[in-house]
């Protein structure tokens, strides 16, 4: 497979032997190609993905990606890694105060020089901080999105929140903090209209609401609450019921196969199939308590890469009624499976860029950034896919996080 490492799709046309301290993505491409083309990644691929993850891969905090966008926004000319925080947190202070934009949402003591020290340090923070800053640096519509979506992981601006679609709206006509303000004022007195009938051309984007008045139009939409977003209708619910659906088909296949369930004659369902079944077959990898529950993410030593995330059977169980939006994450580790049963046999290259293909219509058509290599969890799935057995790389990769003896590997 070496030969044809110059070909995976991320950032093909870039001399590696150039790349800035501050370009993560081309970075984290340099070293995912590094690692898959090693002599010991076909036989000893799970140690050699393991121990890239744990020891070689840089976690890039919120705080470095809000740096390198000032970095570059700002044009400084001394080289990256020379920069001092200083120089940044006077950057982002005279930005707020050029644009009058307050410290916070919320009333607080805390000094703006102390909040944009914690900003250029955290590991990461919550959505309202991405909108202030927003604000506060000037931010474009894009700006934003990708803050949210590949920075946060989370999904982009949320049409169905009132504030999200007037923060949204500000960032499009490059208006500040307080016309927000202001317009969220009018939202409280706006009458709720439930016949609004464009709201799908909205979400599509072939409808851009880009004059005040179709603005208020839509959000006295949103204000009658007859769109709700963990819904049926949500493309992203729909994408991931598609994708259960198929896992356990795959699931139940599988127990077929088995030869004690031959000798009793079982004939495997789809309707057999539960969410425990799912989270054993996904999750074989992660211990279980004595209460048959998956132990704590917090003792695995790559809980800060896969963002606290795991597959679940309660997670299954709180998307299909409605108490979780469907994530990413979610939609992602359904297909990485899928693909991974699908085309098990199949050439690994092939494999590889078939998952890519389909992974990023569906986040396409969800509304979702694309697969970002530089999101370990992320980085990590698509290593697998280059392996032999890409399932049970994925689970002994799992086991070993959560192994005392690996804290100690060099």
């Amino acid at each position: 497979m070496k030969n044809r490492m110059q070909d995976l799709d991320f950032e093909q046309t870039v001399a590696f032997d150039s790349v800035k301290d501050f370009e993560f993505t081309r970075k984290a491409a340099q070293k995912f190609r590094q690692v898959v083309s090693l002599d010991e990644f076909e036989d000893e691929d799970a140690d050699v993905i393991f121990h890239y993850l744990y020891k070689e891969m840089e976690l890039v905090s919120f705080g470095d990606h809000l740096k390198r966008y000032i970095y570059e926004r700002a044009g400084l000319e001394e080289p990256y890694n020379e920069v001092t925080q200083d120089i940044y947190r006077d950057i982002v202070i005279e930005s707020f105060h050029e644009t009058c934009t307050p410290k916070s949402m919320n009333p607080t003591s805390t000094k703006l020089t102390s909040l944009a020290n914690n900003w250029l340090t955290q590991a990461s923070v919550k959505r309202e901080t991405v909108f202030l800053l927003g604000f506060g640096l000037r931010m474009s519509v894009e700006d934003v999105s990708d803050f949210l979506t590949r920075v946060l992981r989370e999904q982009d601006f949320d049409f169905h929140n009132p504030d999200e679609v007037i923060y949204w709206f500000c960032y499009y006509r490059q208006l500040g903090y307080h016309k927000a303000e202001e317009l969220k004022k009018k939202y409280e007195n706006l009458q709720p209209d439930a016949n609004y009938t464009d709201a799908p051309q909205v979400y599509s984007g072939k409808i851009c609401l880009d004059t005040e008045e179709k603005l208020l139009a839509y959000l006295a939409y949103v204000k009658a609450g007859t769109d709700d977003p963990m819904s049926e209708k949500s493309q992203a619910f729909q994408e991931f019921v598609r994708l259960l659906t198929k896992a356990k088909e795959i699931i139940a296949k599988m127990y077929q196969r088995d030869e004690e369930e031959k000798s009793r004659n079982k004939v495997w369902n789809i309707s057999d199939i539960t969410d425990s079944d799912v989270e054993k077959v996904i999750c074989s990898g992660i211990p279980v308590n004595k209460m048959g529950n998956l132990k704590k993410m917090s003792a695995s030593i790559l809980a800060k890469h896969f963002s606290q995330k795991r597959f679940s059977r309660q997670r299954i169980n709180s998307i299909l009624n409605h108490k979780f939006p469907v994530e990413r994450f979610d939609l992602i580790t359904l297909e990485f499976f899928i693909v991974s049963q699908e085309m098990q046999d199949d050439d690994p290259y092939n494999r590889y860029h078939h998952f890519l293909e389909e992974i990023q219509e569906i986040l396409h058509k969800c509304g979702m950034s694309e697969i970002y290599i530089v999101n370990p969890y992320e980085c990590f799935l698509l290593m697998c896919l280059l392996t032999d057995c890409p399932l049970a790389v994925f689970a002994d990769i799992w086991e070993m996080s959560y192994e005392e003896d690996k804290k100690d590997i060099s």
